[in-house]
């Protein structure tokens, strides 16, 4: 995985993979949501015009490197100020759901709702979004709903990062392209798909 967090950003999309469905009864009735395992978060990435040397050079060779062995970045929070959390941990061992049990972060620190966290189990990063405003206790314990099912379980100690969460995952489509400018300048942009 190849570290993206240095990039500067000049614009970027961030969205939801969702493979969940709607069932609507052919002869009318209830409609009913089937949640399936899977849904995940994606981010469209424009980098500011840079010089080709040297800067340019060496983000084009990070990037191709990255469509072969996939990328992380830093999720992007406009002008959120998350404070001091300590080091949050997962607290419980759980194998599936919408919440995260955690531990270890500052004490009665507020996790806001719509606030992004990840969580890092095995070497990989899990990027979700906080639905609703959690105050943790003293000990800095609780429990967080997330937007999307778990996608891995999790195990006791794994790292929840809840001031400078992560996306990672692999840039999309079958190759890299990148302008070159007459002006010797490049614009870089990608897309990087979580894995799971």
């Amino acid at each position: 995985m190849i570290d993206l967090t240095g990039i500067r950003i000049a614009g970027a999309t961030p969205r939801l993979l969702q493979w969940g469905s709607e069932l609507t009864p052919t002869l009318g009735g209830v409609t009913q949501r089937l949640d399936r395992l899977g849904s995940r978060h994606a981010i469209d990435v424009q980098m500011p015009p840079m010089r080709v040397e040297a800067d340019g050079r060496r983000w084009i060779a990070r990037l191709l490197l990255a469509k072969q062995e996939g990328g992380r970045i830093a999720f992007p929070q406009v002008d959120f100020e998350p404070g001091p959390c300590g080091r949050p941990t997962v607290s419980a061992a759980t194998a599936s759901g919408r919440l995260i049990p955690i531990t270890g972060a500052t004490a009665y620190y507020t996790v806001r709702e719509g606030q992004w966290l990840s969580v890092t189990h095995a070497g990989r990063s899990y990027l979700y979004c906080a639905t609703a405003q959690v105050v943790l206790d003293g000990s800095g314990a609780g429990s967080v709903p997330v937007d999307v099912l778990l996608r891995s379980p999790l195990s006791i100690g794994d790292a929840v990062e809840l001031s400078k969460p992560v996306i990672e995952g692999w840039l999309s489509g079958d190759g890299y392209e990148w302008t070159l400018e007459r002006s010797r300048t490049v614009g870089l942009g990608f897309t990087i798909v979580e894995r799971a």
